[in-house]
């Protein structure tokens, strides 16, 4: 049986941040919240446990207020924290508000909150009521009326337990597949939200998964015109908001007054596309776009598709390549390395939502919802199939065969494909034991891919850059007897030599930076112009500027009897 019903609490959560807390606990006090259930998180370790005991006496302090405090005894993190504590609140209340320990708001904020939620709360389609919004997604129209919108947040929100009710039953994943058969497309309201999705459990968040709960069933946020509350907590501290600067509001204004009447529980047409600006995801930058006209003639947006534009802000940002090394082991010693456990990890994980259908493509990691096939490439590989009858094509560091995948579609009128990656050690496993199809396979060295496949065509995609002998095993590839080579994504210098850099890998991808050649071209492919031609070129990904830029090589192997005598 439901307890107090009249009384809605707010439902706060704490981890090891006093003096935050010492704010929001003030800014409580002064909107006279009558009951307070706080989850203090349990420390993860001695380095934080100070902290945490700080956090729990200002909670146990606390006596303007009833204080029901849940003081965990092992850190669970935010997500698991947050979803086992509204779980247990809504199980004993009909209407609760949710606060972090780095929320401030302005006077009245908590009354305007329960106010809206006694208004909707026989309102179905209305699924939470939010403090929060943002001069980025406000609409135009609004002035000071409030507005619904589809896609909630987690910056101080209300809610009812009926609308919560099976919260944990799925993850964001799962909602998001949901969402998607009702029709609505997983980045319908931001880029943002399919990749933090696939993350939500690895690293324990749990706001994506309210997003496309609401989703799921249609529901609607109610947001004031403009925001009572501001986010304190960018900063190293925070558990997952550091660097959202971006999303810090102006000056807040007073708590807008109630409506009479108040609104239908109708979406403001607006609602959707100011999310998708806000969260375009990845579109390329302006000075790399006009050079990607100069050197192909035709329009970037015309060229590109879409989902490859997007990819590209997160892989090729201004920044990403650093210094001019004399030697790999100058470069290596600035690095992190690719072999890392967690880029395995997220490789699999991008993989496995290729293969289910969750997504149409990936590449590094980063997940693409519609399909789109490179067509220089596309166009290399068909070349070679017509003049052969046949396709054996070797990947060398093709991943876990992301290539394939996004292209399987656009090969599969070619007789007798194969597709085999060759790989580090870890890839080749777990590509073994949960990607090979009759038509992709994985081998660990060259020598047993040629002996099982007898490639056609040898595929180094985005990989001689990351080798610290790239020259020699172009070299070793070359005279292997294959008719065809493709050398796509790679970098090519504007200066006559080549240049050893570091690249450094946006974290919203995954955390690692490693050494990078760009190449100059003559010398390059100087040691094949006795036995190889180039048979086409195009312009790759382009983001170089005026150092360096991107390019494609289709090379044919020259027949003997026509080949330049040494």
């Amino acid at each position: 049986m439901k307890q107090e019903p009249a009384v809605i609490p707010v439902v706060l959560f704490a981890y090891a941040r006093p003096g935050h807390l010492a704010r929001v606990l003030a800014c409580l006090r002064e909107n006279r919240v009558p009951l307070i259930h706080a989850f203090a998180d349990g420390a993860k370790g001695p380095m934080d446990a100070g902290a945490v005991a700080e956090t729990r006496a200002l909670l146990r302090a606390v006596d303007w207020c009833e204080m029901r405090l849940v003081e965990r005894g092992e850190n669970l993190g935010l997500g698991r924290n947050v979803l086992a504590g509204v779980d247990a609140v809504a199980a004993v209340h009909d209407a609760f508000v949710v606060w972090e320990d780095d929320l401030v708001c302005v006077p009245g904020t908590y009354d305007w909150m329960c106010a809206a939620l006694r208004q909707y709360a026989a309102e179905p389609r209305v699924m939470s009521v939010s403090a929060w919004t943002h001069p980025r997604v406000t609409p135009p129209d609004v002035g000071d009326q409030l507005y619904f919108d589809a896609r909630a947040d987690c910056w101080v929100w209300g809610t009812w337990a009926q609308a919560w009710r099976g919260m944990l039953q799925e993850t964001a994943l799962e909602k998001m597949r949901g969402a998607s058969r009702r029709g609505l497309r997983p980045d319908a309201y931001g880029a943002d939200l399919p990749q933090q999705a696939g993350y939500e459990q690895k690293r324990n968040v749990w706001a994506v998964r309210w997003l496309y709960h609401h989703f799921l069933h249609g529901g609607l946020c109610l947001r004031p015109p403009w925001s009572m509350i501001e986010h304190i907590g960018f900063d190293a501290s925070a558990t997952n908001a550091a660097g959202s600067v971006e999303w810090a509001n102006p000056p807040l204004a007073p708590v807008p007054p109630l409506p009479d009447p108040w609104p239908r529980a109708e979406e403001n047409p607006r609602c959707r596309d100011l999310w998708q600006a806000a969260n375009p995801g990845m579109s390329l930058f302006r000075r790399a776009k006009r050079k990607f006209k100069r050197m192909s003639g035709p329009t970037y947006h015309a060229v590109v598709p879409e989902s490859v534009r997007n990819w590209l802000r997160h892989w090729l940002v201004p920044g990403s390549f650093r210094g001019d090394y004399a030697t790999w082991a100058g470069a290596s010693a600035r690095s992190t390395g690719y072999d890392a456990e967690h880029i395995l990890d997220r490789a699999v994980a991008a993989a496995r939502a290729v293969r289910s259908g969750d997504a149409a493509w990936e590449r590094d990691t980063v997940l693409f919802l519609e399909e789109a096939c490179h067509e220089p490439l596309l166009k290399a590989l068909r070349t070679a199939a017509a003049r052969d009858g046949r396709l054996s094509v070797l990947d060398f560091g093709g991943a876990l065969g992301s290539t394939w995948w996004q292209h399987r579609r656009w090969l599969a009128d070619v007789p007798d494909l194969r597709w085999s990656v060759v790989e580090q050690p870890g890839f080749v496993a777990a590509g073994r034991r949960e990607f090979t199809t009759e038509v992709l396979r994985f081998y660990e060295t060259i020598e047993a891919c040629f002996a099982a496949e007898q490639p056609t065509l040898i595929l180094l995609s985005s990989v001689l850059p990351y080798l610290e002998h790239p020259h020699a095993l172009l070299g070793e590839l070359a005279a292997r007897d294959c008719g065809w080579l493709v050398i796509d994504r790679t970098g090519f210098t504007r200066h006559g030599r080549d240049q050893l850099t570091v690249q450094h890998v946006p974290e919203t991808i995954y955390r690692a930076s490693y050494p990078c050649w760009f190449f100059d071209q003559t010398q390059l492919l100087a040691p094949l112009a006795s036995r190889w031609q180039v048979a086409d070129q195009w312009a790759s990904f382009d983001a170089g500027g005026d150092k360096f830029d991107y390019r494609g090589l289709l090379m044919k192997r020259i027949p003997p009897a026509a080949a330049p005598r040494p």
